[in-house]
């Protein structure tokens, strides 16, 4: 398993779902930035207003949750040489595990960010080592130890794991934050954040699942042979 293997594979899944997994991630992001614009279209300090920030709370954590768990149950189809599955099912098997994801999600973004916030390193070696815990609940219906368990895997491959999560984070975070610094109007940031957000959260949700089948499933291809010809879907 190479840093290069894995963005390779997780470039050709984005190439191939291209369309799906954009559309997808779009409408979801829509919504988001729906409220946002909302909420700065409202008088602060009244009823609505504080009904559209907590909208806006929820659906910055819901949305991201369901846009990574539909796409790792798309790559499973993928993977496993199957079409893939339409909408419906994949907000079927999001709903099956969403308060799962929505806490390993929580977990995750509160061990890194503290980690890096307190020692830069320790953040580090939990980037990579629960990295895979988001796959494991959709892909194997974990509950409990998700965290231990994705641990397990990455054991020993944690390095490479570490720079292919770190390029992926470069390469779909750095714009995103140089148009958030830069002196431009709030909708034009808004804008942005709906576009890139959605050209990016597919690649980041795809790059995970590439990790987890890399190291559970080596003997076989991420992209299966029989789907590997197939356009853009």
């Amino acid at each position: 398993m190479t840093v290069s293997g894995i963005l390779s594979d997780a470039w050709r899944l984005y190439r191939m779902l291209f369309r799906r997994s954009i559309g997808f991630a779009a409408v979801v992001i829509a919504v988001l930035t729906a409220v946002n614009v909302a909420q700065y279209a409202v008088p602060r300090h009244t009823g609505l207003s504080v009904l559209l920030g907590i909208a806006a709370v929820v659906l910055a954590l819901a949305g991201p949750v369901i846009i990574q768990g539909a796409l790792i149950e798309l790559v499973r189809n993928i993977h496993e040489g199957r079409r893939p599955a339409d909408v419906n099912a994949l907000l079927e098997r999001v709903g099956e595990c969403f308060w799962q994801l929505l806490k390993v999600s929580i977990i995750y973004g509160l061990g890194v960010g503290l980690g890096l916030v307190l020692f830069i390193v320790p953040g580090l070696i939990i980037m990579a080592r629960w990295s895979l815990m988001a796959p494991l609940v959709v892909l194997e219906n974990v509950t409990r130890g998700a965290a231990a368990r994705s641990s397990s895997l990455v054991r020993g491959k944690a390095q490479t794991v570490l720079l292919a999560l770190v390029v992926g984070l470069a390469v779909t975070s750095i714009p995103a934050y140089i148009v958030y610094l830069a002196p431009i109007a709030l909708y034009w940031q808004l804008l942005f954040s709906f576009v890139w957000g959605s050209l990016t959260a597919p690649f980041s949700a795809h790059l995970l699942t590439v990790i987890y089948y890399r190291i559970t499933d080596p003997e076989r291809p991420v992209i299966a042979d029989s789907a590997s010809s197939w356009k853009s879907l």
